[in-house]
């Protein structure tokens, strides 16, 4: 059976990014060796979040 690791977390929201960078760095230190790759992921993932609300931005002017 595979083994299953969890973590339940309570953010503040008035506080986004510094919820975002805590969690990114509970999930790089779960992932000794993997850092990189899952960081470039995040950085794909915003990148493409922010041209989304970037392109919908211009429409809008």
């Amino acid at each position: 059976m595979a083994k299953v690791t969890k973590v339940e977390l309570q953010i503040d929201l008035s506080a986004p990014v510094e919820e975002i960078a805590a969690v990114v760095n509970i999930m790089l230190d779960a992932h000794p060796g993997r850092q990189i790759d899952i960081l470039e992921a995040v950085d794909h993932a915003i990148g493409e979040a922010l041209a989304k609300l970037q392109a919908f931005d211009k429409q809008e002017e």
